[in-house]
């Protein structure tokens, strides 16, 4: 169904019309089902390769980087493509109610439709077009580099949040109240991140059974191995994105361009991103960083336990704070 000029219009207009925009339509649905399904797999991916990036090692990052932009822009390629789709599919909508009103007196308006529809059908298989001829490429590079780290993940390090001592600072189950110290602990090998009562129980009850207790909750996700901070320029990138996938509940794109934005900030450590409790509270510590007046970020309190001597071994080379 391709018309670009009035003419030949007519005896469609009047005998194909509404048999021709129907199968016109169920294409376009079935687009738009392809892409959602497309949408949905990519994110889960990304998400994936974000749980897992504290595999990668410090030469690797720019393969990351590389990656994980690529992988963004498939995400907003794939946006364009379901936008035009849903477009075109309220212009045949539109074109069935001018026919069902009155075909007598809109013929021209479903004419200029038609032509318009055509045109913006170009685009999209263009775009559907430039999209595949790349998408595939993209897709295998990432997954190989994804695997090969993961295949290489010692069991040391699959049981690192199963060692970690389940005693944080604070017993919620007697002490109900906002903790708002962020501790770095040498001797503990941990940060105890700060929390708000409300949310963890609000975790606690929608739980569904997986915590058995508050306090549970609070060991489990607010006690957390230095470790996983120990590669900083992919942790600021994988705390930037959970804060706003996890915290702000915010749409992945956002929470890829938040994290590619932070991820070479040298300045910023990561454990004060994953202390941030919303990204209100992150964007203040980023302006008193930004101005060098630290000491105007009232949030929570950040307190170091040093240990007296230090092992060149254990030293952890963090950003200030």
């Amino acid at each position: 169904m391709l018309f670009y000029n009035f003419d030949g219009l007519d005896n469609f207009i009047k005998n194909d019309l509404i048999y021709g925009l129907t199968q016109e339509l169920n294409s376009i649905e079935n687009i738009i089902k392809l892409y959602n399904n497309k949408k949905m797999g990519l994110s889960s991916f990304i998400t994936s390769m974000v749980e897992y990036s504290d595999l990668f090692e410090k030469n690797k990052i720019d393969d990351f980087y590389k990656s994980i932009s690529l992988l963004k822009k498939s995400l907003e390629e794939i946006d364009v493509i379901e936008h035009l789709a849903f477009h075109l599919q309220t212009d045949i909508n539109s074109t069935i109610s001018l026919y069902d009103k009155s075909i007598e007196h809109n013929e021209n308006e479903i004419k200029a439709y038609l032509v318009e529809y055509n045109k913006q059908r170009d685009e999209l298989f263009r775009k559907i077009l430039e999209f595949e001829n790349t998408y595939t490429n993209v897709l295998n590079s990432s997954i190989e580099l994804f695997f090969q780290k993961v295949n290489k993940k010692s069991e040391k390090q699959k049981n690192t949040l199963l060692n970690i001592k389940n005693n944080a600072r604070v017993n919620i189950e007697t002490e109900n109240y906002d903790y708002n110290i962020l501790t770095i602990s040498e001797k503990d090998q941990v940060a105890y991140l700060p929390f708000y009562y409300s949310e963890i129980q609000s975790t606690y009850e929608k739980s569904n059974g997986q915590y058995q207790t508050m306090q549970e909750v609070v060991n489990r996700l607010y006690v957390v191995s230095l470790d996983r901070f120990k590669n900083s320029t992919i942790s600021r990138f994988r705390e930037s994105f959970n804060l706003m996938r996890k915290k702000e509940h915010s749409s992945i794109g956002k929470a890829l361009d938040l994290g590619l934005e932070l991820m070479f900030k040298y300045e910023l450590n990561p454990i004060i991103i994953a202390a941030c409790r919303n990204l209100d509270e992150l964007d203040i510590y980023l302006d008193c960083l930004e101005e060098d007046q630290l000491y105007d970020f009232k949030c929570f309190e950040i307190k170091f336990e040093v240990m007296p001597k230090i092992s060149k071994s254990r030293k952890t080379d963090f950003p200030r704070i």
